[in-house]
Parts: C-alpha cells; structure tokens; sequence
C-alpha cells in the first residue's frame, strides 16, 4: 500500500504528459473545440454547459476517439441543467473554502496551521471538482450527485496524487498565461483532458477498469 502510495506522484507526472501528447496530437480537433468553449463562455449563461461539454469532448479524446465541433454543440444542450447544478456545486465549496481561509489572516502559530490544513482542503476540493465529469460519463448510471460523490471519494482516496496534479496543473496555468495563444487553443481542454486521463489512471490502479493496452503501458 505504501509502494502505491509513494508511486501517486510519478503516476501524475505521467497523467500530465500523456495529456499533453494526446492534446497536441489532436490539436487540429481540440483547437476548435476551444474557441467553440471560450466564444459561448463569453455569454455567460452557456459558460457552465460548454465546459461540461468540453469534458465530455476531451473525454471522447482520452478514450482514443476524435471528437468534433458538432458533437461538442449537441453537448452543450444536453449539458444545461447538470452543467449549471455542477457549478453552483463548484462555486459555493471554492467560498466556503477561501471564506474560511479569510479567516486567519494573521499568519503565525496555530492560525498558520490552519491556513495551510483548509488551503490543503481548498486544493482537494478543487481536484475533485475536475473529476465529476469523467466520472460521470464513466458510470453507468446515478446522475450528478452520484459522480460528485465519487469525486470526492476518489480524491480522499488518493490526496497525494491530487496534491501534485493541482501544482503540475497549476505550472501548465501559470505558463499559459505568459502564452497568450496557448490559453485560447488549448489550454481548457488541457484541464478537461488531465482529468480525465487522471481519473482512468486512478481507478485502473485500483483494478475498477481494465488495464491499459500493453501497448500503451510506456506512456
């Protein structure tokens, strides 16, 4: 148990660069899909939907298919209700968590400690926000409360994997935002991809899925 333990940090290092290949293999395909994404976030109102959607799109792509703009327009209408539920859900932990962050301002002893535990927790929460959609369109049945459930579970069974996805993640975000063009073409659907290829890469280790091909076991 602790080998598998131990072995969390490097399976997410290989989660990352896996997603970063299949994303630039496929960025023909992933390319519109993103600016489809950032033109109907602009509305607001579809920005909930559409990146449920583009989850879903960038599952198809984790799953070795391809996925098209049409596929990801028809998404979005199915995805209305639970993409908006999922960000209400996402919304309100994120305040809960930098509310009570909010509260200890004065960085020494105990308070601190405190900080640093609930910003932990604000990281945890965060991963398992990613990881609702995969699951979601992984199981096969049980809706959204279901796959925010498992979400959950799947984080707190796996919190050092988490930890060092969200600053693998974080690094990616933070030179995105030097590369203006990056974040326009790739870099939402990036996030949606690494979630998915983590959340797979989880349950196969837990023997939930099957095995990767062998084929596939050097990436």
């Amino acid at each position: 148990m602790d080998a598998v333990r131990w072995g969390e940090p490097l399976a997410a290092v290989r989660v990352i660069r896996r997603s970063l290949r299949d994303a630039w293999d496929a960025l023909v395909d992933v390319a519109p899909i993103n600016l489809a994404w950032a033109g109907l976030g602009l509305t607001i109102v579809l920005l909930p939907p559409a990146t449920a959607a583009l989850f879903e799109s960038m599952h198809e792509l984790a799953s070795g298919r391809s996925p098209g703009i049409r596929d990801y327009i028809g998404a979005v209408r199915r995805r209305l209700v639970d993409g908006w539920a999922w960000a209400l859900w996402s919304a309100a932990g994120l305040t809960i968590v930098g509310v009570n962050i909010g509260l200890y301002p004065d960085l020494t002893d105990l308070r601190a400690w405190l900080s640093a535990v609930v910003a932990v927790i604000g990281i945890l929460f965060g991963v398992s926000v990613l990881y609702v959609w995969p699951l979601y369109l992984l199981q096969p049945d049980g809706g959204l409360l279901r796959a925010i459930r498992n979400s959950i579970l799947t984080t707190l069974a796996a919190p050092l994997f988490a930890v060092v996805l969200a600053i693998l993640l974080a690094l990616i975000v933070a030179i995105g935002a030097v590369l203006i063009l990056p974040i326009v073409l790739v870099l939402p659907g990036l996030i949606c991809l690494v979630a998915s290829h983590a959340v797979t890469d989880r349950l196969r280790a837990w023997g939930k899925i099957p095995p990767r091909p062998l084929t596939e076991e050097g990436d």
